[in-house]
């Protein structure tokens, strides 16, 4: 039959079945056959009835577990919002928590090597610990270096936020009842090799220079044996190199409008600064604020000290008879250039101090008869560097390179001259040298385009705005054509143009009035703000971002 061949109930074999075994017999088996066509239609309808409401109830019951497992989601989520709304206030972290996590994060970034500086420095300053927190080492020198911390107990209090900077991370909400966080200051560890004479003349400028916001004033001291530390202000700034590249003529008019405002405040105090460069001049291109830092060279000038104490080995340049330096000039015209083998006068002596590439000639020839002008000098190679965006614009490893430099910039005559000013002669063995005799709109021209040339310019940079002003030799800036009357589209731009023009002639006029040779005729800080390069920030001061 087919019954036979297609039913999975197959007979077991009865040999290894017996009753008790749990084995399932044939009988047993028939009852349950889908082929057994001896079931009767009444027990069919009552096995669908039963079916029928097996599987409602069974629906039911699964709707109301269904239902009751809702619930008590939501009495579970119930009861979790309900404590949270309560106890909201009391779940914040507190002032004591949220320092700890901003110490941990700012640990995070420091590196273990500089932690164990810091360590060390803890350890050998005991009294240190008591009302300062070492964050971070900022800055290191020949003779300093200068460490981030964080002023403890109220010691120190700081009344102007004007240095803060836009904020780099997300700070977290402050809380109404928040109390205000510890200033941030810079400690300045003044090595322990320096003369005491020296260390008490920086920490006497300082108390000197107190009261201008152009100045980094002096907060505090600590002494601990033979080791001091300088308590500073600490200016959120940005670092030279990465804006100089991109700060547009309008930036670069703030950031020497901010320099020479501060070097008209320290030399009216009688005060050189003698290390003027970029890391000095604390900057922050977004609020267009910059402060001037370390005296460590810096020195007393008094004209009327100078002058009493002229010796028969100082410096002709003193001297208000000119006929010395002409009777010199005549005599280098006529006379092979040679010297004593036994000279007996005596060696000159003069203060050198000051970063390569950013002293004066007075300073490169030993003049001992140096004024605040050497520091216009330093401000004049800054605001270069800023045009040329070249940094360091001189790189030489010594002063007789440094001089070579010079006259390859400005020219040899200009070089010798200002030598003979100062009583010292200058030889210079190249047969033809190629010079650009000072002209430095054709050295700024020559720069840029090379680098244009080279791709190394981008193409939305603020360099081909001063690119676009020279003539086709790159010795001088041409001014912009006015464009006809009928042409309205162009007259928007060429305002631009020409007020482009205007501020890159003006503010070339300033780099030459800093690069005079003659110190007497260098204009000073207080003439160089009254230049046509900062009539518009003398009339209108305001702090909108120039970057």
């Amino acid at each position: 039959m087919l019954k036979d061949k297609i039913s999975p109930l197959k007979p077991p074999r009865t040999d290894a079945m017996s009753p008790g075994t749990g084995g399932t017999r044939l009988d047993d088996l028939q009852h349950t056959d889908p082929f057994n066509d001896t079931t009767r239609d009444g027990e069919i309808k009552e096995s669908l009835r039963l079916d029928d409401g097996f599987i409602r109830n069974l629906n039911l019951n699964k709707l109301n577990q269904t239902q009751d497992m809702t619930c008590k989601k939501v009495e579970m989520k119930c009861d979790e919002i309900t404590p949270v709304v309560e106890e909201e206030p009391q779940k914040q972290p507190s002032l004591e928590s949220n320092r700890e996590e901003e110490r941990l994060d700012e640990e995070e970034d420091v590196t273990l090597e500089i932690l164990e500086e810091m360590n060390r420095l803890e350890e050998s300053f005991p009294i240190l610990t008591t009302d300062y927190r070492l964050i971070d080492k900022i800055g290191e020198g020949t003779f300093s270096t200068v460490y981030k911390a964080e002023a403890l107990n109220g010691i120190i209090k700081l009344g102007s936020d004007i240095w803060q900077s836009p904020p780099l991370k997300k700070k977290q909400k402050e809380s109404a009842t928040k109390k205000p966080k510890n200033p941030i200051v810079a400690i300045k560890q003044i090595y322990v090799t320096s003369s005491p004479n020296r260390i008490h003349n920086e920490l006497n400028l300082l108390y000197i220079l107190s009261g201008n916001s152009h100045v980094a004033p002096l907060l505090d001291v600590l002494r601990y044996q033979d080791q001091v530390l300088a308590i500073l202000p600490y200016y959120q700034h940005s670092d030279f190199r990465d804006f100089y590249r991109d700060l547009s003529v309008k930036g670069i008019k703030k950031y020497l409008w901010e320099l020479f405002h501060a070097l008209d405040f320290v030399h009216t105090k009688g005060i050189i600064h003698r290390d003027l460069k970029p890391t000095n001049f604390l900057y922050d291109p977004f609020k267009g604020k910059g402060v001037l830092v370390d005296f460590g060279l810096a020195e007393k000038y008094n004209p009327l000290t100078a002058s009493s104490n002229r010796s028969s080995n100082s410096c002709p340049c003193t001297s208000r008879d000119k006929e010395v330096i002409s009777r010199s000039y005549t005599k280098r015209l006529n006379i092979k250039p040679a010297y004593p083998k036994q000279d007996q006068r005596p060696p000159r002596r003069a203060n050198r101090a000051g970063t390569r590439g950013f002293r004066a000639p007075e300073v490169l020839f030993k003049c001992n008869n140096q004024c605040t002008k050497i520091d216009i000098w330093s401000a004049g190679i800054i605001g270069y560097s800023l045009l040329s965006r070249k940094f360091p614009l001189f790189n030489s490893p010594d002063d007789t390179d440094a001089i070579l430099e010079l006259a390859l910039i400005f020219g040899f005559e200009k070089l010798k001259k200002c030598a003979e000013l100062h009583g010292c002669g200058l030889v210079i063995n190249l047969d033809k040298p190629d010079t650009m005799n000072g002209n430095l709109v054709k050295i700024l021209h020559d720069l840029l385009a090379y680098e244009n040339e080279q791709g190394c310019i981008p193409e939305d940079s603020v360099i081909h705005d001063t690119l676009k002003l020279f003539n086709e030799t790159g010795d001088k800036f041409v001014r912009p054509i006015e464009p006809s009357e009928h042409d309205d589209s162009g007259a928007e731009s060429f305002e631009e143009k020409l007020e482009s023009y205007r501020d890159h002639k003006h503010l070339m006029e300033l780099l030459y009035s800093c690069f005079i040779m003659d110190p007497s005729k260098r204009l000073c800080a207080k003439q160089m703000l009254k230049l046509p390069f900062f009539d518009e920030l003398a009339t209108n001061l305001d702090d909108e971002i120039l970057l």
